[in-house]
């Protein structure tokens, strides 16, 4: 027999938790309006038959919210299914992941991450982008880019890519303005298993899953659907382990001066994409992939800086 979660996280899994926090509030409030009747009941006026009053309602409010907690939360009893996602750490599924990213970012304040191939979906996320650059969010930007073999052996040599990649890293300068953008960018020439994004202490994933391309006959990598992780959960720390082990192994990192020199000429000019892939490999350095950057990452952006 498979082991049961507990009440609480049962509770939790069934969508029944917020039904347990309301109900500790109308006790609170009935047990407060009890004591206010107990208080006043030998005096005259309104004031006594009001406690009585919210303090009957609040009761009668009690037992048909308990009445209907109890009787949904015995119909999720075998529920096996919710208590397995619940086992996983996904507090969430989504179809739509932009969405729920651009509401994530627009209340992020401190840490944003993102990874990708293509950086489709982050390019739509431009003005949530610049606005993160301009309040100072500490950024992350894990790219397989198409240079390397790990993209290739996804989406090939035709994939049109470079105008995304351009528009993400242009939307992180200009909403630094003049200065240093607060974001690292790391090239790696791993393949990429999952996409990745992590908006404070949020963490939004989900697969990669190849699928033949019906336009073109090529394989490529279908976003399908999207999942939340519950912070304690060892989903999460399996997530986030594998995206500061790319983070950690990566090969190459963008130097922002180099970037914007190089992105001015590149909008003067009416260049293809590879001649694109050209501009931004000159604007890389090396990258020694034992550097642990989670505390170097102030440092590596001061030195690049000057």
């Amino acid at each position: 027999m498979s082991e049961r979660l507990t009440v609480h996280r049962r509770l939790r899994a069934y969508r029944l938790h917020h039904n347990l926090y309301v109900l500790v509030l109308l006790v609170l409030g009935m047990a407060g309006a009890v004591v206010a009747y107990g208080r006043t009941h030998e005096q005259d006026g309104f004031l006594p038959e009001l406690a009585l009053a919210i303090a009957t309602s609040l009761l009668a409010s009690v037992l048909v919210l308990l009445s209907e907690t109890y009787v949904k939360f015995k119909e999720h009893t075998n529920d096996i299914f919710l208590e397995g996602i619940e086992k996983l750490g996904i507090s969430n599924l989504h179809f739509q992941k932009g969405e729920l990213l651009g509401g994530l970012m627009d209340r992020c304040e401190h840490t944003f991450w993102a990874s990708g191939y293509r950086l489709i979906l982050t390019r739509g996320l431009v003005p949530q982008i610049e606005s993160l650059a301009r309040r100072g969010v500490t950024c992350r930007l894990l790219v397989s880019p198409p240079w390397f073999e790990a993209y290739r052996s996804v989406y090939g040599e035709q994939e049109r890519v470079m105008q995304n990649y351009f528009a993400v890293l242009d939307a992180f300068a200009r909403g630094a303005e003049q200065g240093l953008p607060t974001c690292e960018v790391r090239f790696t020439d791993k393949p990429l298993f999952s996409d990745t994004y992590k908006v404070d202490s949020q963490l939004v994933t989900g697969p990669y899953m190849h699928n033949r391309d019906p336009v073109h006959g090529r394989i490529t990598a279908n976003d399908f659907f999207t999942y939340e992780l519950h912070r304690h959960s060892r989903l999460y720390e399996l997530v986030n382990g594998e995206y500061e082990t790319l983070w950690s192994d990566a090969g190459e990192v963008l130097d922002w001066d180099r970037y914007r020199a190089a992105s001015a000429g590149a909008r003067a000019r009416d260049l293809n994409d590879q001649q694109l892939q050209d501009v931004l490999r000159q604007a890389c350095v090396p990258l020694s992939p034992a550097t642990d950057a989670a505390d170097e990452v102030p440092q590596r952006l001061a030195a690049l800086g000057r």
